[in-house]
């Protein structure tokens, strides 16, 4: 059934002052919110920043699945292997030495026990501790694992017609290939991401080439569709870790009142547009993790959002914790509690330690 997305604009309330000694003469101005939100005041102590690693060596961070350490693409030198490499998050002093993971590139699951990747035409799976290897219905595509990485999806779409107006088919089996079967089909978009219970997926696309564009959970047992928002050029759909909200923007939709960052619960309901816009991941169930696009900023900042109130919280300030992220090269840890990213200024990879999440 056609979802309906609200133009719900959510504005964070100004704080009050805090109180002062009654000074007639003088009257105490409000304070001034800086751009889009009130944020609340700087944690205390502040956050930690510090280096991971010292030879401008790195690229694609993401972590291991206990967050133990940080895993990135490199080739430390002519002698050494190009791959996957590692380095301990309580380490990072510049005598500490990097770890070997391995010379595959490509994707893993999410207990690191099997990465897939393409070969001669054709996607790969393979176990880590061993090298059993399959050859999965992919056909040299681009594969996700399911969140208990027992399950793979993919997409395949016809190469004739252009993004919008291709035939998208949207697959499932099992992580070797076996029980391949096509969910669904749909025109334009495609295949956004797994639900935690490993049964649904998030999809976006239209079903006919007059009707806007949705997002959608389809159920991979019996192919039923759930609306979750409808609306043109929706982009960069993200299911939060419980699976209870999808983030997604609307861009160049020629309606002011629809472009931006939005939030909404996976069954359609509670839409908000966030009066911020950048890059984000979802930090916890609940709490969306934004890096704001502010260009006249020396420095990055985090804000974060909660998904059921639409309140912003600035989690660093630009003038006490100062960084810069390259190309939006950043990952957040499995427990949401750190961030990685590669620095602008030297290429090296610098950990975040986040404060607390907002209340």
């Amino acid at each position: 059934m056609p979802i309906a997305v609200p133009s719900i604009e959510v504005t964070a309330a100004v704080a009050s002052p805090p109180a002062a000694a009654p000074q007639p003469e003088t009257p105490v101005a409000p304070p001034t919110p800086l751009r889009f939100i009130t944020p609340a005041p700087t944690p205390t102590p502040g956050p930690s920043l510090r280096p991971l690693t010292f030879n401008g060596c790195c690229t694609q961070p993401f972590w291991s699945p206990d967050g133990a350490q940080v895993w990135f693409l490199d080739k430390p030198s002519e002698t050494q292997p190009g791959g996957v490499w590692g380095v301990s998050v309580a380490g990072g002093s510049p005598d500490g030495t990097p770890q070997f993971i391995t010379d595959k590139i490509g994707v893993f699951s999410p207990d690191a026990t099997l990465i897939a990747y393409p070969e001669a035409g054709q996607t790969i799976v393979e176990r880590v501790a061993t090298g059993e290897r399959w050859i999965v219905p992919a056909g040299g595509r681009a594969i996700i694992f399911s969140p208990d990485s027992a399950l793979i999806a993919w997409q395949t779409a016809s190469a004739s017609a252009n993004f919008d107006r291709r035939l998208v088919e949207i697959w499932a089996s099992g992580f070797d290939g076996s029980n391949a079967r096509k969910v669904t089909q749909v025109i334009g978009g495609g295949l956004a991401g797994w639900f935690p219970d490993s049964a649904r997926l998030l999809i976006s696309g239209r079903e006919t080439f007059e009707a806007e564009p949705f997002l959608a959970v389809v159920n991979l047992a019996d192919g039923a569709l759930t609306g979750v928002a409808r609306g043109p050029n929706l982009r960069g759909a993200l299911v939060s870790p419980g699976g209870g909200w999808v983030a997604y923007q609307v861009a160049f939709s020629g309606d002011l009142s629809r472009d931006g960052l939005w939030i909404v619960r996976a069954d359609g309901s509670e839409a908000r547009r966030v009066r911020a816009f950048g890059a984000y991941r979802w930090r916890t169930e609940g709490r969306l993790l934004i890096v704001p696009l502010e260009l006249n900023l020396g420095s990055h900042r985090l804000l974060e959002v909660n998904a059921a109130t639409g309140r912003l919280h600035e989690l660093t300030d630009p003038y006490q914790t100062a960084f810069r992220i390259a190309a939006g090269d950043w990952a957040l840890s499995p427990d949401g509690n750190r961030l990685v990213f590669v620095n602008a200024a030297d290429r090296n990879l610098w950990l975040l330690e986040l404060p607390p999440p907002s209340p």
